[in-house]
């Protein structure tokens, strides 16, 4: 296909499928509103203008959006078509948008109907958008009209969601019932009416979010999905899942630290306990379970996952310096200053005794670090940005001091030492160049002992004279190269020679052995061969003279 007919294609696409889901969305507002008015045992006729707009969504709605399915529909017998790159994030992110939107009204009318009332417009939306979502997943797995391309980012995406309300569900729940049982509640209704429907309601959220978490984990598949994308999500919900367990850690040591050594009122100290029980247990299950399913991974995730806590327990640990340093200092100003310093003391020494173990275990600074992990792009990447967030810092709180310092010397302000003003920012200041001094010192080690690399030859184009319908051959030759694939169309009465969808391993070991930047991969005699190409444009040799 020319240029302008891709260009053509696409913008056919955007503006289909934009139009679409549009269209969609209208449709399923107004469904939705007329469903409300049938289930909610009232007149029809009540709210003549809510009941026009949602009769106009769905009469002039649903068919466009059926007639626009049905000629698109069609062209799905063209590969192409469900390789295309908007057909796949238009699935996404409708069955993204109908699972959170039925997910959101199902647990409204779980909560109200725990409260006793009847929600009938968060139940109408729920029943709209759970069909819409059902559609799209049979879409999504159908072999007529599955995406081809982001095969997995729905199922990857609907398990996290999944995952996220069913830990904030069962954190609110279980905190819940501590938060009763520390305030001395009796089981009785009037004393545990308030806490009960509480935590009733978060057990409902928990209840679907684990619901959508297991179907997408376990029935969609997305336990052995393999993407980049799911690698990436798998990282991002354990780093979720560090930092939330880490910071509850640290507060429930800080609770037990203000009771042991603090003289502030019980009830004002116990006030944070109950929620960061529940966060320090649940975090850690989503920690502890998902580091299993990491560690079966390729070491690539298994770094970036070790990388990722180590940031998490350094900032922890980092900032619990800080705040140490904070107090020390703030013990040496007057004692109008000196009120607070034993509870900073005692919050800083509590990040400061979870996060500092934690980014020992991960960073592994006793172990000398070997060649390859040297080289790893993520530990390099890592290193920047440590280095990059101390600097602003560092400027920031360089800032601050000096504005405070010279606020106290031309007395801008009344009240207050000079140690009292800069303690904080010093405190800040400290912590933030220790670890620019020791991070900078590892990058120093690695770059001395980093191996020398040679560039080697990147493939940028393939060509590949291949059957017509060989869409598959072309998206794992791309997976396999990272580079941009076209197909050459062999002729019907060629296609005994042309490559197809079993030749992906012929074909990586052709183009490896490549050293321009473009190749042309096609079968000869029964073998497949590799042709280097130069870049620049094609020129054509006139006759000669």
């Amino acid at each position: 296909m020319s240029a302008p007919g891709r260009a053509q294609t696409a913008v056919r696409r955007v503006l289909v499928y934009g139009i679409l889901f549009a269209l969609i969305i209208v449709a399923a507002v107004g469904l939705s509103g007329l469903l409300e008015r049938a289930v909610s045992g009232g007149v029809l006729a009540a709210d003549e203008a809510g009941l026009a707009r949602s009769l106009a969504f769905t009469v002039i709605g649903m068919p466009l959006a059926g007639v626009l399915w049905w000629w698109q529909r069609r062209r799905f017998a063209d590969p192409a078509e469900k390789d295309s790159l908007v057909w796949a994030l238009y699935v996404v992110a409708v069955s993204t948008i109908a699972l959170v939107t039925a997910t959101v009204a199902l647990a409204s009318t779980l909560t109200a109907a725990i409260e006793g009332r009847w929600d009938a417009g968060a139940f109408a939306v729920a029943l709209v958008w759970a069909g819409m979502w059902v559609w799209h997943r049979a879409m999504r797995r159908s072999h007529v009209t599955g995406p081809t391309r982001l095969p997995t980012v729905a199922v990857t995406i609907g398990a996290v969601y999944g995952l996220a309300v069913l830990t904030v569900g069962a954190i609110s729940a279980v905190s819940a019932l501590i938060g009763a049982a520390l305030a001395g509640a009796q089981p009785v209704l009037g004393a545990s009416q308030s806490w009960g429907i509480d935590a009733l309601q978060a057990l409902a959220w928990a209840a679907i979010g684990g619901f959508v978490w297991w179907w997408h984990w376990y029935r969609d598949g997305g336990a052995a999905a393999s993407g980049g994308f799911a690698q990436v999500a798998l990282v991002v919900v354990i780093g979720a899942a560090a930092a939330t367990t880490l910071f509850a850690v640290g507060t429930v040591l800080f609770v037990v630290l203000r009771l042991l050594f603090d003289v502030d009122p019980r009830a004002d100290v116990l006030a944070p306990l109950d929620v960061a029980i529940a966060a320090a247990l649940f975090g850690g299950i989503v920690w502890v379970s998902h580091a299993a399913v990491v560690a079966a991974r390729p070491e690539g995730v298994r770094r970036g996952d070790r990388l990722l806590v180590s940031g998490i327990a350094l900032i922890g640990a980092a900032s619990g310096f800080g705040v140490v340093v904070n107090a020390l200092l703030a013990a040496l100003a007057p004692v109008i200053a000196g009120a607070d310093a034993r509870t900073l003391l005692l919050g800083g020494l509590s990040a400061l005794a979870v996060g500092a173990p934690v980014w020992w275990v991960a960073w592994r600074p006793a172990v000398a670090a070997s060649p390859d992990e040297v080289a790893d792009r993520a530990r390099r990447v890592y290193l920047v940005a440590i280095f990059g967030a101390s600097a602003v810092v560092a400027i920031v709180t360089l800032l601050l001091i000096g504005f405070r310092v010279f606020e106290f010397t031309l007395g801008a302000a009344v009240g207050g030492s000079l140690v009292e003003r800069v303690r904080a920012p010093l405190g800040l200041l400290s912590a933030t160049a220790l670890v620019f001094g020791y991070h900078f010192a590892v990058w120093r080690h690695d770059r001395s002992i980093a191996r020398p690399e040679t560039a080697p030859a990147v493939i940028r184009g393939v060509l590949l004279v291949a059957s017509p319908d060989a869409a598959q051959l072309r998206r794992d030759v791309r997976a396999a190269t990272g580079a941009a694939v076209t197909i050459l169309p062999a002729v019907p009465e060629d296609g005994g020679d042309a490559l197809g969808d079993d030749d992906v391993p012929a074909v990586v070991a052709a183009v490896a052995g490549v050293a321009g930047p473009r190749a042309l991969v096609l079968r000869v005699d029964g073998d497949v061969r590799a042709i280097g190409l130069q870049d620049g444009p094609a020129r054509e040799l006139g006759p000669a003279g």
